[in-house]
């Protein structure tokens, strides 16, 4: 790995500095640092800057500097192009960042001499069609999300699995979320907890009006396929709490695998496990997003 890639979140006072630390070292080490170029300018390292179009086919990883949410970012940018992702926490949770700031230069020289895990994380896909018309799609590493507004009745999500019937659910909305998402938003919802390595789909309901509605573990394989049923129009689909788009009656949603994994980079003596008793303890599991 010659060419490290930084992507910043710029609203996290200790980016910049830490970016000049890692700069400092690539280049004590013969190897060279790229941050995207509007990032660049905002911290003042014009010296590193790369265009948008050529960062992801010239770096050989992506470092990021913020939180699960800046990673979950960097995550649906850089999947696509089968890039290792290592996260460094400069948030308040660091569910999925590998290290904290404080350890990044050994973390860094660990990596690059080739003692690490790759993580391969699924991730989703969903389409959105309006009377048959492919009106939005986009991608999630923890969650696609179906809610109805703050005021609005509740709505009936009509769940088909594989094209097969399954089960209509009257509530408040439906997560459909990854073995990543399932420490986020829907272990808020009453969820499970799944080991990322399964590669599993959770379909999770949101204050369900009913007293024997469960979520549902499904094989990744499976395509899931939601109709909207409501008597108004006060509902979003959103992705990874990050990325929204209004829904209407009658919409029918399509979430499915994506085609390619996030590569999370991983230290050796670092664990699903660890880091789940970790954050248990300290009461922030479902914070993740």
């Amino acid at each position: 790995m010659q060419n490290i890639g930084l992507y910043l979140n710029l609203n996290k006072e200790a980016a910049g500095m830490v970016a000049r630390e890692i700069i400092t070292w690539l280049e004590k080490q013969g190897r060279e640092a790229h941050i995207l170029a509007e990032q660049a300018r905002a911290v003042g390292l014009p010296g590193v800057a790369l265009a948008k179009g050529d960062f992801a086919h010239q770096v050989d990883m992506v470092v990021v500097l913020g939180g699960d949410g800046t990673l979950l970012t960097v995550a649906r940018l850089f999947s696509p192009f089968d890039l290792p992702i290592m996260g460094v926490n400069l948030g308040h949770l660091g569910f999925l960042t590998t290290v904290e700031p404080t350890n990044i230069i050994p973390a860094l020289a660990t990596v690059l001499a080739g003692d690490y895990f790759i993580d391969q994380r699924l991730m989703l896909k969903c389409e959105i069609y309006r009377e048959d018309t492919k009106i939005y799609n986009y991608l999630a590493l923890n969650e696609v999300a179906m809610t109805k507004g703050a005021f609005a009745r509740l709505i009936r999500l009509e769940t088909f699995i594989n094209g097969e019937y399954c089960a209509t659910y009257p509530g408040d909305g439906l997560i459909v979320a990854t073995p990543t998402g399932s420490t986020a938003y829907s272990l808020s919802a009453g969820g499970p907890i799944i080991n990322p390595q399964l590669h599993n789909i959770i379909i999770t309901p949101i204050c369900p009006h009913t007293l024997f509605t469960r979520s549902l573990v499904i094989p990744e394989g499976d395509k899931v396929e939601i109709v909207v049923k409501a008597d108004h129009d006060d509902l979003m689909l959103t992705c990874d709490g990050q990325r929204g788009y209004p829904l209407k009656a009658g919409d029918k949603i399509m979430v499915f695998r994506a085609p390619f994994r996030a590569n999370l980079i991983r230290l050796s003596g670092q664990s699903f496990y660890q880091v789940f008793r970790n954050r248990l303890q300290e009461g922030t599991l479902s914070e993740g997003r």
